[in-house]
């Protein structure tokens, strides 16, 4: 039992519902936590294909796209979309479990046929990803040049 004088902090504290942090939208104290984690539009969440953080509600569209990208089979040297690699590893014409000829005459597994080498498996070349770090570091000089505090007295 709560004393009268502590009934309005008592609610406020323990019954009363609380805004999401995340989606904006007031939520009952007793499934708060569970919205957070589970139910939130806004929770982030991890693309299945690429490790990538998002919002819960752009996942669908995000997964679509990238589920749709392709890597090589390096047992049986097809390119395979990421969606369906699992069930390709499972019945793969060059798996060690599925030992069946492929009707197909595979690719070599470098090159791309005009002498030039593939990237590298995570699909990022070295100078591309310079470049991301270069650009990056200007873009926070730029900004702490332009955000700087002025000093008080001024």
């Amino acid at each position: 039992m709560v004393p009268k004088r502590h009934a309005e902090e008592h609610f406020s504290n323990t019954h009363a519902p609380v805004p999401c942090s995340m989606c904006k939208e007031t939520i009952d104290r007793e499934v708060f936590n569970s919205h957070t984690e589970e139910i939130c539009p806004k929770r982030m969440v991890t693309c299945e294909f690429c490790e990538f953080p998002l919002p819960a509600v752009d996942l669908a569209e995000h997964q679509e796209v990238c589920g749709n990208r392709t890597e090589l089979c390096y047992q049986c040297n097809s390119y395979v979309r990421l969606r369906e690699m699992f069930n390709h590893e499972t019945k793969c014409p060059g798996s060690v479990l599925n030992n069946v000829e492929s009707s197909r005459v595979p690719r070599p597994a470098e090159g791309d046929g005009n002498g030039r080498r593939r990237r590298g498996g995570n699909g990022v070349s070295n100078k591309r990803l310079f470049f991301t770090i270069a650009i990056t570091g200007i873009a926070v000089l730029v900004g702490s040049l332009f955000f700087q505090r002025k000093p008080e007295g001024s």
